[in-house]
């Protein structure tokens, strides 16, 4: 009773603290910060390879000292800052500097200071998400997921939320990468992860460098329904080879993962696909499949050969035509394109 106390009072000050949630509603300094872009802009400008971080605190807090020793990283995280507030700002945060990849993190403001209704927020985070397209057609835009925290009812808005923004992704042909697979437990943000049940201790921006870092290091993208399968590549008869994280995998499509005794089992829709540390040869559904390469374990994480591992668990892969990009296809949504 007195968290659920504490927690009514909290929602009231930021409500009358943060206004409505139109976007007209900012931190004290916010126009300070705009005003140290423009300035950082004009020598940033003349820099390629950029990558920018858009987001709210959870960005701005977010020690990304690792990953800019390899990486030329801008942090453009304001606190407080709703999807409508930084659409307000894109041109100078963003656009301004032509980012060779952006990473967008927002929505728990929206969520955990307005209460808006996840198709509220889904509507403005599209009104945001078409103009960096448009204005930088060259350039990757991943979607991270709001993170899940340790109030269940701003739970049940996330999760709707993190639904819309993944489809929402397929139909624009970006990324959604989700975080939410790492930093959970149970049905939470773990508590060991975080100090006041949203903001993330060092622990989980540890979890998020690590997922970043995975996509960055990729030199191919791997998606189903928009979200970003983790997978590196191999080798067969001297052509490159695709292979999936196999726990990442089962996590975009539904699946689950168990490991026991050096055997790996993906369960899905009543299919099993297993495989034995060692062998080249896997078993679906009682019968041997052998595989062109064996799967490897990496950084103790197994990566399964794409294309028999999908085709075993009913799926269809799609390549762009650099063969940069593949996409997982559910069969069924395959031969009704097909028929067209």
């Amino acid at each position: 009773m007195r968290r659920r106390i504490i927690l009514l009072i909290t929602l009231i000050f930021l409500q009358t603290v943060l206004g409505p949630g139109t976007g007209e509603a900012k931190y004290k300094d916010w126009d300070k910060y705009i005003e140290r872009y423009q300035q950082e802009n004009k020598y940033l400008q003349s820099e390629g390879g950029l990558i920018v971080f858009l987001g709210d605190s959870l960005t701005e807090y977010f020690p990304l000292d690792e990953l800019r020793k390899r990486y030329n990283i801008i942090n453009r995280g304001i606190r407080m800052d709703a999807v409508a507030d930084a659409y307000s700002r894109l041109k100078v945060s963003v656009l301004d500097l032509k980012p060779q990849t952006v990473f967008i993190m927002l929505g728990t403001n929206d969520v955990c200071a307005y209460w808006l209704p996840p198709e509220e927020i889904l509507a403005r985070y599209q009104k945001l998400l078409e103009r960096i397209k448009a204005a930088l057609p060259d350039s990757k835009i991943v979607v991270q997921s709001v993170l899940l925290t340790r109030n269940p009812a701003w739970n049940d808005y996330i999760r709707p939320l993190n639904t819309g923004l993944a489809q929402l992704c397929q139909q624009m042909d970006l990324v959604f990468l989700d975080h939410n697979q790492v930093l959970t437990e149970g049905d939470r943000l773990a508590a060991r992860l975080t100090g006041d049940g949203i903001h993330l201790r060092q622990a989980g921006y540890d979890l998020l460098a690590d997922n970043i870092r995975r996509y960055l290091e990729s030199p191919v993208v791997v998606k189903y329904q928009g979200r970003l399968v983790f997978s590196r590549l191999g080798s067969y008869q001297g052509q490159p080879e695709v292979l999936v994280n196999l726990r990442s995998f089962a996590q975009a499509t539904g699946g689950t993962v168990q490991w026991s005794n050096g055997q790996a089992r993906l369960i899905k829709g009543g299919r099993e696909f297993s495989w034995t540390v060692g062998q080249k040869v896997a078993v679906l559904d009682g019968k041997e499949l052998v595989l062109d390469i064996p799967p490897a374990v990496v950084n103790n994480s197994l990566y399964v050969p794409l294309n028999p591992l999908a085709e075993a668990m009913g799926y269809t892969v799609n390549s762009a035509a650099d063969k940069k990009t593949f996409t997982i296809n559910d069969a069924q949504v395959n031969e009704n394109i097909t028929k067209k």
